[in-house]
């Protein structure tokens, strides 16, 4: 028999809050944590608006001491939401080598850009110096695998640590290899999710000029609300908004969990990753059905035992669109009553983050029973499901799916079940 995997601990750090709980209750809330940011200079960036997690800069009172001299923000980030997620685990408060093995916990930590930001620091920095010597911390913090590393280090764990670089999909893909090294027996624990902080000209006007970022012109309505320009699934939907934060959630393996008595948050009972094999950019409607019936089918669940489902969700008119479609031809005419959500019209996109903070919110539902709703929301006509518009929705929640698909085609669905409860 298969090993059950099963969540213990989650945390996060997003432009909503400094933790979970603030985040999960400005999700509730239906507050957005976009703004525009003076930070954003006009002069350097195409845009404004923005979801950053700010007073969190490293060289600030609250950066991680043990990675001062790393001034990548990603891996601060990392650092941050890890520690709440293992504290909230209980695993903390355990003696390393005597309750745990360190050698048998993972680290998985997945990222689209890593460590850019230092990289255009640096770059002004040599500019100014009139010469050629960089910084000799710059390529410690600018690689992608760094905040896997800081973790185990910052937290004394010994056992396997990877980091996907999988785009928009980075932190579920890293969730789910969280997984496979539990179910493989690798492991007993995983600390795995994704960190992102990538505030740059470059990446951010590159993301303009492929007129993927919504933009506030005159008469859009975030002309002068700059929080509503992230608007999923809504008629006048115009593009996503960039944000940067973490989120880790820390998975164990039943029996581990159970021999040291650690609450379970939920189970994680299905993941799948696959390639569209299409487009560099576009999604591939068939595909991703083909990913959404394979990890249903995997984890022995119906479509219609499925009582909530995370959308990707960034605010484009393709994706929201395409999404929309892939809903309606997995779920059938459970489509129609399954209640969809996208959180990014709150905490905006978070890029390699994005997919772990959308699934540490799949396990505060399932703890809460409560649904996010999708915030900024008009009807689109064309786009006919339930996206639990602008308020949050109680609901008993069993069974709960979370997707993401990132550019280059690289896809991941996780599904959730409820925990322990009476």
């Amino acid at each position: 028999m298969l090993e059950r995997v099963v969540v213990i601990g989650h945390g996060a750090v997003t432009c909503l809050g400094r933790d979970m709980d603030a985040t999960w209750s400005g999700l509730l809330a239906g507050r957005s944590g976009l703004k525009r940011h003076d930070s954003l200079d006009l002069d350097r960036f195409l845009r404004d608006v923005g979801g950053m997690v700010e007073g969190f800069n490293p060289g600030t009172p609250d950066e991680e001491a043990s990675v001062s001299k790393l001034e990548a923000k990603s891996i601060h980030l990392a650092m941050a939401a890890a520690r709440m997620a293992w504290a909230d685990s209980g695993l903390d408060a355990l003696e390393s080598g005597v309750a745990y093995d360190p050698h048998r916990v993972a680290v998985s930590i997945g990222s689209a850009f890593g460590g850019q930001d230092l990289l255009e620091l640096e770059i002004g920095r040599a500019a100014r110096r009139k010469s050629l010597a960089y910084g000799p911390y710059l390529v410690p913090g600018l690689i992608i695998n760094q905040s896997s590393g800081q973790v185990s280090q910052g937290l004394g764990l010994f056992g396997p640590s990877v980091s996907p670089a999988n785009a928009c999909a980075a932190g579920g893909h890293a969730i789910a290899m969280g997984a496979m090294f539990l179910r493989s027996g690798e492991a007993d624990f995983a600390v795995c999710g994704g960190a992102e902080s990538a505030f740059t000209p470059p990446i951010m006007n590159g993301f303009a000029t492929m007129k993927a970022l919504a933009h506030r012109r005159l008469g859009d309505r975030s002309h002068e609300d700059a929080s509503l320009a992230s608007r999923p699934f809504s008629v006048d939907r115009g593009g996503f908004v960039m944000s940067e934060g973490a989120a880790i959630l820390v998975l164990a393996t039943e029996t581990a969990a159970r021999r040291l008595g650690l609450p379970v948050q939920a189970e994680l009972i299905g993941w799948g990753m696959n390639s569209d094999g299409h487009h560099m950019t576009s999604p591939n409607r068939d595909r991703i059905v083909h990913l959404l019936r394979r990890t249903l089918a995997t984890a022995g669940v119906r479509p219609d035992q499925v009582d909530y489902y995370n959308a990707h969700g960034t605010s484009t008119v393709v994706n929201d669109k395409v999404e929309t479609e892939v809903v309606k031809e997995v779920f059938g005419d459970h489509a129609r009553r399954m209640p969809v959500s996208s959180i990014k019209g709150a905490v905006g996109h978070a890029l390699g983050a994005a997919s772990a903070i959308e699934a540490a919110a799949c396990v505060r539902s399932l703890l809460d029973q409560v649904m996010p709703p999708t915030i900024n929301y008009l009807p689109d006509p064309t786009l006919d499901l339930d996206f639990i518009p602008n308020h949050a929705r109680p609901a008993p929640l069993e069974v709960v799916m979370s997707a993401s698909f990132g550019f280059g085609g690289t896809n991941n669905a996780l599904l959730f079940k409820r925990g322990d409860h009476d």
